[in-house]
């Protein structure tokens, strides 16, 4: 079977899960704080925090963001409505309430339906790189400046992906990434929250932790926010380890399977807009009708032995969850890609013949279209 994702453990990461287990030091710690290094030196900003996993890497940033606004008591966020549901999670679990944009044809949020959303009660947009591919940051952060809005750049499906040059995620006011088994950098699970910003930097570290005051004698068991758990563990943080020795080469390997694809298969999903690179967490594809789809994912599956599955879906229309919203809206690209969408594996653990079989099936099967087109 030709897995959706791959995690890889390195000599690094081995040498380093011996020598943990031989100085029974399996808790968050030194290896932590080393990957924590490692991410802030390659992303190149000042602060990079350690967290479970990329839900909850949202839902510090937001909590922190919420923390520094207390007094003027904003709770409106505005969001893709096609995402994982996560994301969307990450904003329930702060009390906070989402406010739903319809996507492009790439996937991403419109941001030319933005600024129709703003008002005295936002807090934040919080757009997500959807697929590796990067949102439109500059108009976000247009509307950031000129409403003074927090950004908050969901970046889990795109470590390493550029806009105009640089890394997407550091390119608002936070950025949150996951370390899950489909991601640039997988751990199994885990994640982590990069800014420049001191004051997100040291919330978050106490909001992981339950809330806690700080890590001193002293402080240890005063809580003074309500908090989660959401630490990352020593085996993420040594997996993590072993996969940054090689992870530009990894991430360049992805974007070459992603291109391989595009040329051979003629289908050309993933084409960069101006001032994109993208390291691609699947290759997505459309298809002729949901009906369709759904006999395809298991043509893929028996037929050519490839793991495929579906894009998001529109979170407030397509998603019993979020039902109790009760959103009268209509968000019809969102909507679309949520019953047509479907994506196959594109990570760096693919084999050259892997490759020939993901474009075989796409060459082969029928009503098979690219997306964002």
């Amino acid at each position: 079977m030709i897995k959706s994702a791959r995690v890889r453990i390195t000599d690094r990461t081995r040498q380093l899960m011996t020598e943990a287990m031989n100085i029974d030091l399996l808790d968050q710690g030194r290896y932590t704080e080393k990957l924590e290094a490692e991410l802030a030196d390659w992303f190149g900003v000042k602060y990079a925090i350690g967290v479970a996993n990329g839900t909850m890497a949202d839902a510090c940033a937001l909590a922190a963001i919420r923390y520094l606004n207390e007094e003027e008591k904003r709770n409106e966020v505005i969001v893709p409505a096609l995402t994982f549901i996560a994301q969307i999670n990450a904003v329930y679990y702060n009390h906070l309430k989402p406010i739903f944009i319809d996507a492009c044809p790439d996937g991403n949020m419109d941001v030319d339906q933005i600024e129709l959303k703003i008002n005295e009660k936002t807090l934040a947009i919080m757009p997500v790189h959807l697929l590796g591919r990067p949102a439109k940051m500059h108009k976000i952060s247009e509307l950031a400046r000129k409403y003074n809005l927090f950004v908050v750049e969901d970046a889990c499906e795109a470590m390493g992906s550029l806009y105009y040059g640089t890394r997407v995620g550091t390119l608002g006011d936070v950025g949150c990434f996951s370390f899950y088994v489909s991601h640039s950098l997988a751990t199994g699970e885990g994640g982590v929250v990069i800014t420049n910003n001191k004051r997100i930097a040291d919330l978050v570290r106490s909001l992981r932790n339950h809330g806690r005051q700080s890590e001193s004698l002293e402080e240890k068991f005063q809580f003074p926010r309500v908090g989660f758990s959401a630490k990352m563990n020593c085996m993420e943080a040594i997996i993590g380890l072993g996969g940054m020795d090689n992870i530009d080469e990894s991430l360049k390997t992805r974007r070459a399977h992603c291109l391989t694809i595009n040329r051979l298969s003629r289908i050309e999903s993933f084409c960069e807009n101006p001032g994109e690179m993208i390291i691609p967490h699947g290759y997505p594809l459309m298809v002729s009708t949901n009906e369709r789809r759904q006999k395809l994912l298991s043509v893929f599956t028996e037929k050519y032995g490839i793991e495929a599955r579906q894009i998001f879906s529109s979170v407030p229309t397509q998603s019993g969850a979020y039902k109790y919203l009760n959103d009268q809206e209509h968000h019809p690209v969102a909507e679309d890609i949520g019953r047509r969408g479907i994506y196959l594996p594109c990570h760096d653990g693919l084999s050259t013949k892997d490759l020939q079989t993901i474009i075989l099936a796409i060459q082969q099967e029928e009503n098979l279209n690219a997306f964002g087109k």
